[in-house]
């Protein structure tokens, strides 16, 4: 019985035995069930990543290239440092002492305890730390950084991948929860495997310094091969004729212009620094419902990354932006997966550069037209030499392309607070495209075109000038010259009869376009100036409402103020550049475009043939007859010079006055106006140019200049050196071709 129970005995063991190794398979089983089916992919995702090496390639920004493909900017290689995540955030030493302590140990490593693997790396530690401070001493030397610097770039980077990780893993478990992924374990974020810039534009000679590092340990710190944003025509020296300029200003001495940053308004910048705009707009990384991960390699990293700031920049930032180039490597394998970057598109635009910097020379306050002068008519609170805010803009007919618009003051200006006149922006804006007045005179030849157009005045119609539109008020409405100062002057007194539209276009009468308006009625000559494009490029028109409601209640005052520009009606010089465009196209719509063979017509609104030659009559007249108000302007002592002086050239040309707000006087900079000038009124002149050879208008210019008083003896003059400019570059005399006679001297004050 002894040996039965024995037998008995052993076969429960045995049982238990089988029944023990039974759990323990079906729990391998179940394990490997998990690992392979439920946890699988992810698995093998985890694993993978850890086999590869994954590397961003930088990509370049196109060029952007002037009408004549001279460059305007483009990228230049240069190289950028930058560090590791684990570096960045302090843990590079230890990880780095711990790795060395496996190596020393070999295969031995598998059988320590973490607690002696503990022991070891902390015996290793110091030394690793040590060389940590030393890398980032050398780092901050090489970049050019203090150490505080250096530790805030860190604190930054560390903050933003950490942010990252933790919005993540906040996605992750969303998901969780919704039920979409059964097994959602955090892992490193992709930034947290890459290499992130701390210093861009390295000199040669610490960039090569920094490799033999980089080489040295290649976890800590990396130099890439970058690119950088270059613009030659930073610096240029532009030389000045001077012998045409008015009289008390005239000499046969040259003036050399050494000009920083005058194309610059229009060219732009670029930043190194993403925003959040930018990373809604196109993300690199974009998260799918179902929780994949597209990349968009032409998308906006965190951080830093190049993005068109400002002008033409921005403007073709999408053309400009290149694709990044992606590298994987495989360990186990050693293969690699490459995309090679594609660069951006170069662009060119419809500026002329060399164009574009002679007309900033003739709005620079050194030549000596956009600062007070003795022969203008100013208000009392500027002085004499005062800095003139100003503008021009030039715009190609045929084809609607801008090529040049010019503005100051430009942004790095030092202009001497005494000269209070100067705008209060700091040149931050282009005026030629951005700043908008209101357009005063040189509205009336489109009033006549839209009263001819819609059938309430003939084309050959004359209306008396009385000097005042209101027959019971005589100190409302009134033309220009029926002031005290001119002895209260009528058009009709000094021409003995009534005018016809070429008369009161050259003399400027108020009244005759007062008359137009008034028959047009609010409504209608809005939505005339909205057709020939004002008040749609940063200007202001009526909206319909605000017409409609004039006409309602018969408001003839403000609707008759709007038929000479006055009133809430606004433009930008480039507006009113391409309105008389569009007068010389006969009522063809182009918008004005930036992008060279890009412009195209948009509507066609077919202006009387005769009303615009009666038009073009009018223009001429203002600069070829002794009565017009852009002929010639007289000095103290009884002479005088022609206003716009361009031999060879044939002209027509509109000037104009406008109303400004008041100007704050604060000559000492210190906070508190002297003065409040109420009476320095905008200087506009704008003009068709051609050849005489065919008499067909090719260019349409605006010009203004802020404060100026008279459009004529102000701005006059500077659109006579605009047209100089043009003949300059060749567009407008005997050859007619764009090719410079005196080529600037660009880079010269580098």
């Amino acid at each position: 019985m002894a040996y039965q129970s024995a037998q008995r005995n052993t076969r429960k063991r045995l049982l238990f035995l089988v029944a023990v190794m039974g759990l323990a398979v079906c729990a391998l089983v179940i394990r490997l069930f998990a690992l392979t089916v439920v946890q699988g992919a992810a698995l093998a995702h985890a694993a993978d990543e850890r086999l590869d090496v994954e590397k961003f390639l930088p990509t370049w920004r196109g060029k952007l290239l002037d009408r004549t493909g001279r460059i305007l900017a483009q990228d230049i290689a240069t190289y950028d440092a930058a560090v590791s995540y684990s570096f960045a955030k302090g843990q590079w030493a230890a990880e780095s002492a711990r790795s060395a302590a496996k190596t020393a140990a070999g295969a031995a490593w598998r059988k320590l305890s973490p607690a002696q693997r503990d022991e070891r790396t902390t015996l290793m530690l110091p030394e690793w730390v040590s060389k940590q401070t030393d890398l980032l001493m050398i780092l901050a030397t090489r970049a050019g950084l203090s150490r505080g610097e250096l530790e805030e770039r860190l604190a930054v980077i560390v903050k933003r991948i950490d942010d990252h990780a933790a919005a993540v893993a906040r996605g992750q478990a969303a998901r969780q929860a919704r039920g979409q992924s059964l097994d959602v374990k955090p892992e490193p974020i992709r930034e947290m495997r890459e290499m992130h810039v701390i210093s861009q534009n390295l000199p040669t000679e610490s960039a090569f310094d920094l490799r033999k590092i980089s080489d040295e340990f290649p976890s800590a710190i990396e130099v890439i091969d970058a690119t950088m944003r270059s613009d030659p025509w930073e610096s240029a020296e532009v030389e000045v004729q001077r012998t045409q300029l008015p009289r008390p200003i005239r000499t046969s001495i040259p003036l050399v212009l050494k000009m920083d940053g005058a194309i610059d308004q229009l060219v732009g910048s670029v930043r190194n620094e993403t925003w959040k705009e930018d990373l809604d707009r196109r993300p690199f990384e974009r998260t799918t419902e179902d929780g994949r991960v597209e990349v968009d390699l032409g998308g906006y990293r965190a951080g830093r990354d190049a993005i068109g700031a400002r002008g033409m920049e921005r403007q073709f930032e999408d053309e400009l932006r290149g694709l990044r180039g992606h590298v994987v490597h495989r360990r186990d394998s050693n293969d690699e997966e490459r995309i090679e970057p594609v660069p951006g598109h170069d662009v060119m635009v419809s500026i002329d550069a060399q164009l574009q910097m002679r007309v900033q020379a003739a709005l620079d306050p050194r030549t000596g037209l956009t600062i007070v002068q003795p022969w203008q008519a100013h208000s009392d609170g500027l002085r004499a030499g005062d800095a003139l805010p100003a503008a021009a803009v030039i715009v190609d007919i045929a084809t609607g392309e801008v090529l040049a618009a010019g503005s100051t003051p430009l942004p790095q200006d030092q202009v001497d607070a005494s000269r209070g006149a100067l705008g209060r922006d700091g040149g931050r804006i282009n005026r030629a495209l951005e700043a908008a007045y209101p357009p005063g005179s040189l509205v009336k030849p489109l009033v006549y075109l839209a009263a001819i157009a819609e059938g309430v005045a003939r084309e050959d119609e004359q209306i008396e000038c009385n000097g005042h539109f209101f027959k019971d008020r005589t100190d409302a409405a009134r033309c220009w010259i029926y002031r005290d100062r001119f002895k209260m002057a009528t058009h009709t007194k000094i021409t003995g009869g009534p005018l016809s539209v070429e008369v009161a276009i050259a003399r400027s009468c108020n009244i005759y376009f007062y008359t137009l308006a008034n028959r047009l009625g609010a409504a209608r000559l809005c939505e005339w100036y909205r057709r020939f494009g004002l008040g749609t490029m940063g200007g202001s028109v009526p909206t319909v409402a605000a017409a409609e409601h004039v006409d309602a209640h018969r408001d003839q005052f403000s609707t008759v103020s709007l038929g000479i520009g006055q009133g809430p009606l606004t433009v930008t010089p480039l507006e009113m550049a391409n309105a008389y465009a569009m007068v010389a196209r006969g009522g063809s719509v182009r918008s004005p475009v930036f992008l060279k063979d890009s412009s195209r017509t948009t509507a066609v609104y077919p202006f009387s043939p005769t009303a615009v030659s009666r038009v073009l009559e009018g223009l001429r007249r203002v600069v070829s007859e002794s009565y017009g108000t852009g002929h010639h302007m007289e000095y103290g002592d009884g002479s005088h010079d022609p206003i716009i002086e361009a031999a060879g050239v044939r002209v027509w040309a509109k000037t104009g006055t406008a109303e400004a707000p008041p100007l704050k006087i604060d000559r000492d900079n210190d906070g508190v106006a002297e003065r409040i000038v109420t009476d320095a009124d905008h200087a506009w002149c704008a003009a068709l140019v051609g050849n005489p050879s065919d008499g067909i208008p090719r260019y349409a210019i605006a010009v203004i200049v802020e404060r100026g008083g008279g459009g004529g003896r102000t701005a006059g003059p500077v659109m006579g050196a605009v047209i100089r400019a043009l003949v300059s570059e060749h567009y407008l005399g005997a050859e007619g071709s764009a090719n410079s006679r005196n080529p600037i001297s660009v880079g010269a004050t580098r």
